[in-house]
């Protein structure tokens, strides 16, 4: 327990650090947090569950869409969270251990990931 502690600690001084010094990283970093936000809310905001199935899958067969159960859709915000607070925290250390260089190059990639997922879940929301 005490090593979480002291790990979260060294976690908020990086973030501060990243505040004091790297402003722009900083707003990536928000940036990507509420890109993932958006991408967490979609599918739960277009959840039916009364309905026994609906379109979740794009395939290349027949219609180009597939019917699926609705908790397929909760997949979307799973990844979201992976993505908004994971990919954060990764960002986080790889600002610290290898610059604010890479650090960027990652949070571009992620929010580019976030974007076209949440370009692929209203493709299939528009559909259903």
């Amino acid at each position: 327990m005490v090593e979480y502690s002291k790990a979260m600690k060294e976690l908020a001084e990086e973030i501060k650090s990243i505040w004091k010094k790297d402003r722009g990283l900083f707003w990536w970093i928000a940036a990507q947090f509420l890109i993932a936000a958006v991408l967490f809310v979609l599918p739960i905001i277009n959840l039916n569950p009364s309905r026994p199935k609906v379109y979740a899958r794009y395939s290349d067969i027949s219609n180009g869409y597939s019917s699926s159960y609705w908790w397929y859709l909760i997949s979307f915000s799973i990844i979201a969270v992976t993505l908004g607070i994971g990919h954060n925290l990764l960002s986080v250390k790889l600002y610290t251990k290898r610059g604010k260089d890479i650090a960027r190059l990652f949070l571009g990639v992620s929010i580019a990931i976030t974007v076209i997922a949440i370009k692929f879940l209203l493709s299939i929301i528009g559909e259903g």
